[in-house]
C-alpha cells in the first residue's frame, strides 16, 4: 500500500483552558512559536471529533523550521473545561507517556532558563539531570585529542508542557530539525514525537502499515536502558529496560516518531492522554486521503475511530486510537 502520510508527525497538541492562552502564547513565542490561524468549535461539534463535549478554541503556532518538511507545528486546544490535568509531571516511561521533542545548539542555556527558581515554580517543573549520551557502543573514552561525539539532553515536564531539549556534538544530520538563529535559544521546530506503549506490548506495525512510515536511520528497534545515562534520563528502576524504535516518513528527515515499551508494569496514563486532556495530548498527521486513512485504521485494529468532520480550523479531519490505545489526529490540512 502507498504510504499515506507523507511528512511525519505534523502537530503536537497541547491542552489548556480559557483564559490561559496569553501565558502559554508567550512561552511559545520564546521558543519561536507564532500564531498563524485561529479557530473554534461548538461543544456538540468538539464532542463528536475529539470526545469531549465543551466548547473548544484553538490556535495554530508555527515555528520557521515548519516549512522546511511541513512538520513540527503546535496546536494549542483552549477548552473551557479540560477533562483531567492531563500528563503532568508522570514518568517519562508510563504507558500515554508523550514529550515533544526539538534540537537547540546550547543546551546550557536552556538548562539555565529552565532551572531558575521562577521557572520552576511558576510551571511546576521537573527538569531531568543533563545526560550525555555518546553515539559508539561501547563508547569511547572521551579526551583532549578525541572530544565527545554524540547527544546532550534535558526533559521539562511541567503543568503545561513536555519536552525534550537535545544538542548534537561533533556531528550533523541535516534536516532533522531546522535551527533558527534568530531565537535566543536557537532551536528548532518540534523535530520527533514520542509516545509510550504498554509493557511489554511493543508494536510499531500499526503506524508502518497505516501511516506508511519506515525505520529511521539508526533508529532500528532494540532494547535500551543499560547505559546510565537513559536511566538518569527517563528515571528507570536500577534494572529497568525498554523496547524502542525511531519511524519516519519515507524520505523525511524530520517529525519522526519515537515508541517506547517498557519491560516492567507502570502506571497506565493512556485516559489522561487524550484530546481535552491538559498538556500534551495528542499527535497530527497530515493526508489527503482521509477515507482510505479511516479504512486502514479499521483493518489494522484501531479504535474509537470518528466520522470525517472539519475540525476548529474548518479542514476535514479524523481522530482515532492506534492499536497501541493511544489516540491521534488525521486532518487534510495543516500549515
Amino acid at each position: 500500500m502507498p504510504a499515506m502520510i507523507s511528512q511525519g508527525v505534523s502537530e503536537f497538541v497541547f491542552g489548556a483552558e480559557w483564559g490561559e492562552e496569553d501565558d502559554l502564547l508567550r512561552f511559545w513565542e520564546a521558543l519561536g512559536f507564532t500564531p498563524v490561524a485561529e479557530g473554534t468549535l461548538p461543544a456538540n461539534a468538539a464532542e463528536a471529533l475529539y470526545g469531549h463535549d465543551r466548547a473548544l478554541r484553538s490556535v495554530r503556532l508555527v515555528h520557521s523550521g515548519c516549512s522546511s518538511f511541513n512538520t513540527g507545528y503546535v496546536r494549542l486546544q483552549l477548552w473551557d473545561r479540560c477533562r483531567n490535568d492531563g500528563l503532568g509531571e508522570a514518568l517519562p516511561l508510563e504507558p500515554g507517556s508523550r514529550w515533544m521533542g526539538m534540537y537547540c545548539q546550547d543546551i546550557l542555556q536552556v538548562r539555565d532558563a529552565f532551572t531558575a527558581p521562577s521557572s520552576i515554580e511558576g510551571w511546576g517543573l521537573w527538569v531531568s539531570p543533563l545526560v550525555n549520551a555518546p553515539l559508539a557502543h561501547p563508547p569511547p573514552e572521551p579526551t583532549f585529542w578525541a572530544p565527545f561525539v554524540g547527544l546532550r539532553e534535558t526533559l521539562v515536564f511541567g503543568r503545561s508542557f513536555r519536552l525534550a531539549f537535545i544538542q548534537r556534538g561533533g556531528f550533523d544530520r541535516p534536516g532533522f530539525g531546522t535551527f533558527d538563529p534568530s531565537l535566543a535559544f536557537r532551536n528548532t521546530e518540534g523535530s520527533h514525537a514520542s509516545l509510550v506503549q504498554p509493557p511489554n506490548a511493543f508494536d510499531t506495525a500499526f503506524y508502518k502499515t497505516v501511516f506508511g512510515f519506515e525505520t529511521a536511520p539508526y533508529g532500528e528497534a532494540h532494547v535500551s536502558g543499560d547505559e546510565p545515562p537513559t536511566k538518569i534520563a527517563l528515571r528507570l528502576e536500577p534494572e529497568e529496560t525498554f523496547h524502542v524504535e525511531r519511524l519516519r516518513a519515507p524520505e523525511v528527515p524530520s517529525g519522526l516518531l519515537q515508541v517506547y515499551s517498557p519491560h516492567v508494569e507502570r502506571p497506565d496514563r493512556r485516559d489522561v492522554s487524550r484530546a481535552g486532556s491538559r498538556n500534551l495530548c495528542l499527535y497530527s498527521v497530515q493526508t489527503d486521503r482521509l477515507g482510505e486513512l479511516r479504512d486502514a485504521v479499521t483493518a489494522a485494529g484501531g479504535t474509537r475511530i470518528s466520522d470525517i468532520r472539519d475540525d476548529e480550523f474548518g479542514h476535514p479531519a479524523l481522530t482515532f486510537d492506534a492499536r497501541d490505545g493511544l489516540q491521534w489526529l488525521a486532518t487534510a490540512h495543516v500549515g
